[in-house]
């Protein structure tokens, strides 16, 4: 409808009609002059056009019409009225239809879907724990809920938050943190510490930038050995205790083993996939089948679940739930040893960069044997990198 009372006319119902006659425009003029309403006129030819016409005018429209020396047919109706004359029509439909309304109304007074967002640290299931000793959970009547007490609760209980909030939409919690930031290590110049290997090796270079160097290149070192005192001569006090800073560069050597089976269990379908049916309901379930839902030992089990929800809109506490298991057999294969072998020595690299932690790797070299049914290969290098750590006195 052309009217700005157009939503009007679609919640009351209109018409899509013909209009056929000699001069179709007569019947225009006179709807206008008897106030009846017409709009979205679309002629087809010259003698017939397409209006829309609101239902509660229908009657008054065909008697125009009538005078106009035209042909006025109904094509389709559409519209709330007409709407509520077919549920009438199907009372099941429209009982179902109030029914699904209300238990929608009644859901979005109650939390079934929680979402947290912002923690790294700190675990989504610690979080959702503590929210369920405070009473926030799945079913949880949320008007009951007090904002402030519930956040206050929630950062007592969980001291590694800063701050915390939770809004509701419709049926969903929306959990929002922020971890607090660790204080950083404050550097005391007067602590007495020493800078000690950490592990075996062979000194190449010493750099001294506060502290007394107790090694010089070419030195040996076990782990534990004082590389740089935390200690300072001056001419005015004496000795005194120094917080020691520098480092000490030393070649190491390192000696990495991984070993796995020459062989392996492969598993093989033995029956055929079975498929069992459920539904979730609030915190209960329902199983369409009559054994336990435990499956046999010998089995892969893929559980699917369809949730009754429209994210962002609402969420019923309905589910589907389908089970698939299918029983299968082992046996045991030979493996592919030149794989298994590439698998196991990019491992051992990687355990070497991590022990390495910014060193240099000069020189390493892989041996391979087999023994007693296992694949053992072993890694030796020669690195080059920083052993100092700190040690308080």
């Amino acid at each position: 409808m052309s009217s700005p009372y157009a939503w009007l006319y679609r919640m009351e119902g209109s018409a899509l009609c013909r209009v056929s006659g000699a001069i179709p425009a007569a019947f225009l003029n006179r709807c206008a002059a008897a106030g009846v309403p017409v709009g979205d006129v679309e002629p087809e030819s010259e003698t017939q056009m397409r209006v829309t016409i609101p239902l509660r005018a229908l009657q008054r429209a065909r008697r125009i019409a009538l005078r106009s020396q035209c042909e006025l047919t109904a094509l389709e109706e559409s519209g709330a009225r007409v709407l509520g004359r077919r549920l009438a029509r199907r009372w099941v439909a429209a009982v179902g239809a109030l029914a699904a309304f209300a238990l929608l109304a009644w859901s979005k007074l109650y939390i079934w879907e929680i979402e947290v967002t912002g923690n790294k640290t700190v675990s989504t299931g610690a979080i959702r724990g503590v929210l369920s000793d405070c009473g926030v959970g799945i079913g949880t009547f949320w008007p009951d809920l007090v904002s402030d007490n519930l956040r206050s609760e929630v950062l007592v209980r969980l001291p590694q938050l800063a701050w915390a909030t939770v809004n509701i939409h419709g049926s969903r919690a929306e959990v929002i943190v922020r971890e607090r930031i660790p204080k950083p290590a404050l550097f005391d110049p007067d602590e007495a510490v020493d800078l000690v290997a950490e592990r075996t090796g062979f000194v190449t270079e010493v750099r001294a930038l506060n502290g007394t160097a107790k090694v010089k290149p070419g030195s040996a070192v076990l782990p534990g050995e004082t590389l740089i005192a935390g200690g300072a001569d001056s001419a005015f006090s004496g000795s005194r205790e120094v917080h020691a800073l520098g480092s000490v560069t030393a070649e190491t050597y390192y000696e990495l083993y991984a070993a796995a089976p020459a062989q392996a269990q492969v598993r093989t379908q033995s029956e055929k996939e079975k498929t069992r049916w459920a539904v979730l309901i609030g915190k209960n379930r329902v199983n369409f089948y009559r054994n336990s839902s435990i499956c046999p030992d010998a089995c892969d089990k893929i559980n699917t679940i369809w949730e009754c929800r429209i994210r962002g809109l609402f969420t019923l506490p309905l589910a589907l739930v389908r089970e698939r298991y299918t029983p299968y057999v082992c046996t045991r294969q030979d493996r592919d040893k030149n794989a298994l072998r590439r698998e196991m020595e990019a491992l051992l690299h990687a355990r070497l960069l991590s022990a390495v932690d910014g060193g240099e790797i000069e020189q390493e070299t892989y041996t391979c044997s087999e023994a007693a049914g296992r694949l053992v290969v072993c890694l030796r290098a020669r690195c080059s990198e920083n052993i100092a750590k700190e040690q308080k006195k």
